[in-house]
């Protein structure tokens, strides 16, 4: 007997301690919530009174809530999101206050809005509420669309408030949940309540602030608390809550802002009854690529493509395979019609790619994958994150990270990127906006990642003068210069819309100059893809140099200039994610008018990890020869070196707007 009250002490020990630990765990929940919901038409005196900071933002996010809830309907489970925005204004005059944009993930159905609701609370105290006309529809891309709308009657001192749901269809992972925004946000919350069959990880990034997290049950069941009698399970509902969140501030060359945002992403962990474990990570995403959106299926069966990259192979024969893959290649670029969207996977036929008709991204590479296939190159898609789209998430495997599709081949140990669908271009010149992400690339059996910078990819610019400078300020002179890269492609373009070789200079080196007159002006290996762009000409700068009763006023930098510096101050707390590489060579050799000189003698270097700019000077009696070097070698730098870039901007925009006295 003794043994049995014993047990039966003990389960009630169990039971006590079980309730105990749900209890405090809701008053734990209960006691952390230091930002109350905030009711929805209920606008609280203190917004009114709200004075407009000392930095002039012109407005403030008081509140952004969310709410996400599950429901089951037509045999699938949808992620329920209800969003409450509360916006404070206090300059109406600029558009960002008072524009609300919706974002929502359509292709496929996967995201649609169910309701939206907004209203504009005026001091007065008059509530004008958000007419469903003006409510519009945008699209973004192949996924996105918008809902837009200006909220109505904004007055400085105003409150803006807006909610809205979104239905999801698609529930491994959820919408990112922003708690940074280009203005001070004063409370962020989110909430999830689950049902008993899923469960969500959360992953923070780019927030050094507290965030509050705490998982809440509710017991709502009316059963006596007595352990005989069994208990339903209680609500579970996770929540993580911020204040004072700091703007991101809006910076030249970055991926895209929200790289760089405060947020909260979710990944799904747990499914099933009883709950399983899952399993994420790039290995199940690739076999889920493989099984639904799978590239090598449309590849496979382009057999069009194949004929064609098969007979261009064949009139090739006995050719360097490099050769082939230049032929293929420029076959398939000179016929595309790239629609601008980019896509890591399309259905669009091969004989549509190659007839001209309007095809995106993927199904111009795919095309171009069977291509060189056909012509036994190895040949594969790669699937990238565009730099509007943002930088892989390497610790948050997900399918949605990709947006992009190009191809990638290897021909004796050398890997050669291409995108089809960027006219004039060449293996190894990708678009800037797919420059320097990461890329999967997908074979047939495995895969790898690879990072996105092939050597073509670049600026590239040599310019050699030499001229004459004459009493009256003309400079006169033959100007040679050698264009690679991005440049090439641009000259190649601009030549195939029928600019002539006296434009294509003009434009490209001296377009600061009206009254330049040029003759014998050549342009060079247009169509010679393997070659750089070489322009040749004579010269003539009229009134280039100013007369002074003390000589003459030159500007050093003829061509290759820069009027301002593309970084808004010395300050900044973002990465530098430049276009791409940069390489400028700018080498002058100018005779001077007899009995004339110039005191600029010596050189000048600045030199940091991954960039260099140099100034040689050697002048002689009526000869000023200098040369200045820029040569940047990478595209991304840690914001601890934006002193250092910033001041080497600074030096060519200072050359660029500097004088040097000539006297005679």
């Amino acid at each position: 007997m003794s043994s049995k009250f014993e047990w039966m002490a003990f389960l009630l020990d169990r039971f006590f301690l079980t309730t105990v630990c749900i209890v405090l765990l809701g008053i734990g929940g209960a006691s952390a919530q230091n930002i109350p919901d905030a009711e929805f038409g209920n606008i609280p005196d203190s917004l009114f009174q709200m004075q407009a900071p000392e930095d002039n933002t012109p407005y403030r996010i008081t509140n952004k809530e969310l709410n996400i809830s599950f429901q089951e309907a037509d045999e699938s489970i949808l992620a329920v999101l209800e969003y409450h925005i509360r916006i404070k204004v206090f300059d109406d005059s600029v558009q960002e206050a008072s524009v609300v944009a919706i974002p929502y993930y359509f292709d496929n159905d996967m995201e649609r809005v169910t309701s939206l609701e907004a209203y504009t609370y005026l001091p007065s105290g008059e509530r004008v509420a958000l007419s469903e006309q003006d409510i519009r529809t945008i699209n973004i891309n192949s996924r996105y669309n918008v809902k837009e709308f200006a909220m109505p009657a904004v007055e400085d001192g105003a409150v803006i408030e807006y909610r809205y749901t979104i239905e999801r269809r698609y529930i491994e992972e959820l919408p990112d949940f922003y708690l940074s925004h280009k203005v001070p946000t004063d409370n962020a919350k989110l909430t999830i309540t689950y049902p008993k069959y899923l469960r969500y990880q959360s992953y923070t990034e780019n927030f050094d602030g507290k965030i509050t997290h705490d998982v809440v049950y509710a017991d709502t069941s009316s059963v006596p608390k007595v352990f005989t009698i069994p208990q339903p399970q209680p609500i579970v509902t996770e929540r993580w809550m911020a204040r004072d969140i700091p703007p991101v501030k809006e910076e030249a060359y970055i991926t895209t802002l929200d790289d760089y945002r405060a947020k909260i992403k979710f990944l799904l962990s747990e499914f099933g009854i009883p709950r399983q474990q899952l399993e994420n990570n790039w290995e199940v995403v690739v076999a889920r690529i493989r099984d639904k959106t799978d590239p090598w299926e449309p590849i496979n069966k382009n057999s069009e493509a194949e004929a064609v990259g098969d007979s261009i192979a064949g009139a090739l024969d006995g050719a360097p395979v490099s050769q082939v893959q230049d032929s293929i290649y420029h076959y398939l670029n000179e016929r595309v019609n790239f629609s601008g969207q980019h896509a890591a996977f399309s259905q669009t036929s091969g004989k549509q790619v190659l007839a001209g008709k309007p095809s995106n991204q993927a199904a111009i590479n795919q095309a171009l994958v069977a291509m060189l296939r056909a012509a036994d190159i190895d040949a594969n898609p790669v699937l990238i994150s565009t730099r509007k789209s943002g930088k892989i998430n390497m610790d948050f495997p997900s399918f949605y990270q990709f947006n992009g599709l190009m191809a990638r081949s290897e021909i004796n140990e050398r890997s050669y990127l291409m995108d089809a669908g960027f006219p004039y271009s060449q293996p190894g010149l990708i678009p800037v906006d797919t420059y320097g992400s990461r890329g999967l690339v997908l074979r047939e059996e495995g895969y790898e990642w690879i990072d996105i910078n092939p050597d073509k990819s670049l600026f590239d610019i040599q310019v050699q003068i030499d001229g004459q400078l004459e009493r009256d300020g003309t400079l006169r002179g033959t100007i040679e210069a050698v264009q690679q890269g991005y440049p090439a492609q641009i000259i190649r373009q601009q030549k195939a819309d029928g600019s002539s070789d006296s434009e294509i200079l003009r434009q490209t080196l001296f377009d600061g100059y009206p009254q330049m007159r040029a003759t014998d002006v050549i342009v060079n290996n247009a169509e010679k893809y393997g070659q750089p762009i070489a322009i040749t000409a004579d010269f003539k700068i009229e009134n280039y140099a100013t007369d002074f009763t003390d000589g003459l006023k030159f500007s050093p930098l003829v061509v290759g200039y820069r009027n301002e510096n593309p970084f808004s101050g010395p300050d900044r707390n973002l990465p530098i994610t430049l276009d791409a590489p940069e390489k400028l060579n700018l080498s002058y050799s100018i005779a001077l008018p007899q009995g004339y000189s110039v005191a600029v003698t010596g050189g000048r270097t600045i030199r940091f990890s991954g960039a260099e700019f140099v100034e040689r000077y050697d002048n002689t009696t009526g000869q000023l020869n200098y040369r200045y070097q820029i040569n940047i070698d990478q595209r991304n730098f840690s914001a601890d070196y934006f002193p250092s870039l910033y001041k080497l901007y600074n030096r060519w925009v200072e050359l660029s707007n500097s004088s040097w006295l000539i006297e005679e």
